[in-house]
């Protein structure tokens, strides 16, 4: 099998070509493809700890604690003690994290839009579909 073949390839193509244009798209927010990730992990499951949110986004804790660092010197976040284990800290959003990611929601999704005009929706579904069902059997078997 020729390596241009391999689906592995596409994926990998495709997810850079993805992280460009949401950089693209939110240049103008002062924010990355990355911190746009994790500014929405925060928001969709705070208070929440920065190594959880490494485990959801399948990233190492130092690199979360990167964009963490990035997002409370912006104003976004604001990381806190947990008052029941000391050695937790709690990430949480600001109004001003939750106003950017509002603001960057949009222009993602007309980003999607844009990116997938050459799929019909029915397509765009089920590409969804299958992504969502490697990445679930992949999670899967790394938590057994």
């Amino acid at each position: 099998m020729s390596v241009a073949a391999r689906a592995f390839f596409y994926v990998q193509q495709v997810e850079q070509l993805v992280r460009r244009r949401i950089d693209e798209c939110l240049q103008t927010e002062g924010i990355t493809a990355g911190q746009y990730m994790a500014l929405s992990l925060v928001v969709h499951h705070e208070p929440v700890s920065s190594a959880d949110m490494a485990r959801r986004a399948s990233m190492t804790a130092q690199s979360m604690g990167e964009f963490m660092k990035t997002l409370e010197a912006k104003g976004f976040i604001a990381r806190n003690g947990d008052p029941a284990n000391r050695r937790v800290i709690q990430v949480t959003s600001t109004p001003a994290g939750k106003k950017v990611l509002f603001q960057c929601e949009s222009k993602v999704d007309q980003a999607e839009r844009d990116f997938f005009k050459c799929l019909s929706g029915e397509e765009v579904a089920n590409l969804r579909h299958l992504m969502s069902r490697v990445r679930s059997a992949h999670l899967a078997q790394r938590a057994d």
